[in-house]
C-alpha cells in the first residue's frame, strides 16, 4: 500500500520544492503565489539529484543580514539539511513515518517518478501558534517579502517549481 495522501496533506507536511539553481527570491515568490507560510519547508533538489530542506523561517533568519538575499542561489545555502527520498509506492505509510522519524533531519521527501509529491515531517513541531504565549520573548526580523523582494514575480524567472503541497 503506498504512502497515504491524507498523511502527506497534513498541515505539518506543507512544502515547496524547487531546483537547486533557483534563487531565494524565486522560492519566496512561489511560496507567496501558493499562499504559503514561513513555517513551510523549502525542499531543494541539488544538481546531483539529492534533496536538501529547511523551513523558510530558518532561511529568513540566517539571510537577514545578507545584502541582496533574493539573489542567493539555493544550492549554495549551508542551512539546508540533507534528507532522504523514497518513491511513494515503495513503502506503506507507517514504515515511511518510521524512516522519517529515524533520519537525522526527521524529514523524508516522497516522490512519484522522481518528482516530489510530499514530505513526511516526524518528531518536529511547527512552533508557537499565533496568539500563544511566548513568555514575552519575541525576535524581530525581516519578513520574507523584505528578504526576497516584495515585487519578485515567479514568472519573471521561468519555471523553478518542482512541486508543492496541495491545498
Amino acid at each position: 500500500m503506498p504512502i497515504s495522501d491524507e498523511v502527506l496533506q497534513r498541515e505539518k507536511n506543507r512544502f515547496i520544492a524547487v531546483k537547486g539553481d533557483a534563487k531565494f527570491g524565486q522560492a519566496i515568490a512561489a511560496l507567496n503565489a501558493l499562499g504559503g507560510q514561513q513555517w513551510w519547508h523549502l525542499v531543494v533538489r541539488m544538481d546531483d539529484g539529492s534533496w536538501r530542506v529547511a523551513r523558510f523561517s530558518e532561511l529568513a533568519e540566517s539571510l537577514s543580514s545578507t545584502a541582496h538575499a533574493a539573489e542567493v542561489c539555493l544550492r549554495d545555502l549551508q542551512q539546508l539539511r540533507m534528507v532522504s527520498s523514497i518513491e511513494r509506492i515503495s513503502l506503506d505509510t507507517k514504515a515511511a513515518q518510521t524512516l522519517s522519524r529515524k533520519s537525522a533531519a526527521q524529514i523524508l521527501v516522497v516522490t512519484d517518478n522522481g518528482l516530489p509529491i510530499g514530505i513526511l515531517v516526524e518528531g518536529v513541531r511547527r512552533g508557537v501558534a499565533a496568539g500563544e504565549n511566548t513568555g514575552g520573548l519575541t525576535m524581530p526580523g525581516p519578513s520574507l517579502d523584505q528578504l526576497g523582494g516584495a515585487y519578485v514575480k515567479l514568472k519573471d524567472y521561468g519555471s523553478i517549481l518542482l512541486g508543492s503541497s496541495k491545498k
